[in-house]
């Protein structure tokens, strides 16, 4: 591949900064100009994609891969086309499968090719893809939740539930709760020296709290310990501790923690999170959980996962048509919650409306690859390796 003409830099640089329709000028210019390479017709496949302009997307994107058979960020394009246009379950499987073959470990690639496969009722393919997108990548959350549909679909809540929770705890996004009730959410992580922490309590909890999001247990124990040591029945320090504990998989500790906390502040948001959690973990405690997610969606109702939080404990009590208002609303206040869709889809199952529950999956896959930005990283990576050929 010749070096990138100044057109094609100039519409790179345009669709980074959300300039559509000026990146898309920028692109035909550089056609114009004779720069005709595949990359040039998977950039402005991304564009129309965006756009939503999906029948231009696709014949972009097929242009590119004629032009290279290669050319990875287009088979990306093309299948989130025919994806999101609709009936064309058939033409996605091949485009998925292509860049399977061509990006072998791009999980995204398995997790949307089994989606394909369920579209076009090959449950059993699809039910491969997403166990091979979990053997790239144990942590891959959309995978799970695939397979707790497909669950869901064979078998029934009771045995689709684990997956739920499984894929629930996969999500980074319930940390980010936790540091949003705690009011850490734009807090940046960084190492907390317990050295340099003044022998305050604010300061203390303050830090510990950094810790904890930058993943460091053993710094936010230290500081949690010196504060309860100073006030045994300080509810904020042992909702920490509960944290801390949920962390490294200590449940019993964690809901003594919490629990107490709790006693001492019914309405501290994060020694409820945390209580709500551990019961959810425990077998036969799912009314507990539902009743304490109840109290932190009043407490916190502006934040999305509380009410997923609250929708899941509602499907482990079998009372759907409460769990899908509260997913619903989860949905409103972020319309790109990926597991509130997810969850969405599923009370959608239940009461067999397929079509909606579809939907919903759909609308998951659209958000969680954009959410990604996976269309540049394929894109760079396809330039670098066509200009150092």
């Amino acid at each position: 591949m010749a070096g990138r003409s100044p057109a094609v830099i100039a519409a790179e640089d345009l669709a980074r900064r959300g300039q559509v329709g000026a990146a898309v000028r920028a692109c035909h210019d550089a056609l114009a100009l004779g720069d005709r390479g595949a990359h040039v017709h998977a950039l402005l496949a991304s564009l129309m994609l965006d756009g939503d302009f999906y029948d231009e997307a696709i014949a972009e994107a097929t242009a590119a891969i004629e032009s290279d058979p290669d050319c990875s960020p287009a088979y990306l394009a093309l299948g989130l086309a025919y994806d999101r246009r609709g009936g064309m379950s058939d033409q996605s499987v091949l485009v998925w499968h292509e860049l399977a073959e061509v990006v072998p470990d791009l999980v995204t690639a398995h997790v949307q090719l089994g989606e394909a496969f369920s579209a076009a009722a090959f449950d059993e393919e699809a039910v491969g893809s997403w166990k091979r997108a979990l053997e790239l990548d144990p942590r891959e959350s959309r995978a799970t939740y695939n397979l707790a549909i497909a669950s869901l679909k064979r078998e029934g809540m009771a045995l689709a539930l684990p997956l739920f929770r499984q894929a629930g705890e996969l999500d980074p996004s319930q940390d980010e709760l936790f540091f949003a009730l705690l009011g850490l959410a734009d807090a940046p992580v960084i190492a907390v020296d317990p050295a340099r922490v003044k022998p305050t309590r604010e300061a203390r909890l303050g830090a510990a709290g950094l810790a904890l999001k930058a993943d460091d247990i053993f710094t936010a124990a230290e500081l949690v310990r010196s504060a309860l040591d100073t006030q045994p029945d300080d509810a904020e320090a042992l909702a920490l501790a509960a944290y801390a504990y949920l962390k490294q998989e200590a449940a019993n500790e964690a809901m003594a923690c919490a629990l107490r906390a709790v006693s001492l502040q019914p309405d501290l948001a994060t020694a409820l999170y945390c209580l709500g959690v551990v019961y959810a973990r425990r077998t036969g405690l799912n009314r507990h959980a539902a009743r304490v997610f109840i109290a932190l969606a009043k407490k916190a109702p502006a934040h999305a996962l509380v009410h997923v939080l609250l929708a899941e404990s509602l499907l482990a009590l079998q009372r759907y048509e409460q769990a899908g208002r509260a997913y619903r609303t989860a949905v409103r206040l972020d319309p790109a919650c990926v597991r509130a869709r997810f969850g969405l889809a599923a009370t959608y199952l239940t009461e067999g409306r397929h079509a909606e529950a579809s939907w919903e999956i759909r609308r998951a896959a659209y958000y969680d690859t954009k959410r990604q930005g996976l269309f540049w990283k394929l894109y760079e990576e396809y330039v670098a390796a066509g200009e150092e050929a």
